[in-house]
């Protein structure tokens, strides 16, 4: 669901004024401090945040956001869930051959 806002000020701030309906589906946005992620050219990632989400801190909000996506995807349809089937599985390994991977290495 796409929410319309538009640029505003608040005294010496600027800020976003969005449509109500926004806080009527997602009221964690009606109540709570918000932050923003750059994600690119126009594009923003904003989510509440409030004193019990520390332990999000350090996390990667685009991937965070996606896996939630991912999420309420599989709730909401679950008949479209697929298992991995062994085709795609030899295709995957076909991809990556023997490539080595340090799942703790840190990637700038």
């Amino acid at each position: 669901m796409t929410y319309k806002g538009r640029f505003t000020r608040t005294g010496n701030s600027k800020s976003y004024a969005f449509e109500s309906a926004l806080f009527r589906s997602h009221p964690e946005f009606d109540t709570r401090n918000v932050e923003a992620d750059y994600i690119g050219p126009g594009v923003l990632l904003v989510r509440a945040v409030g004193a019990d989400d520390d332990a999000a801190a350090g996390e990667d909000p685009v991937l965070g956001a996606f896996l939630a996506f991912i999420e309420r995807d599989m709730i909401e349809q679950p008949a479209t869930i697929q298992p991995l089937s062994s085709d795609l599985l030899a295709r995957a390994e076909r991809l990556v051959g023997n490539m080595e991977v340090d799942l703790g290495e840190r990637i700038d």
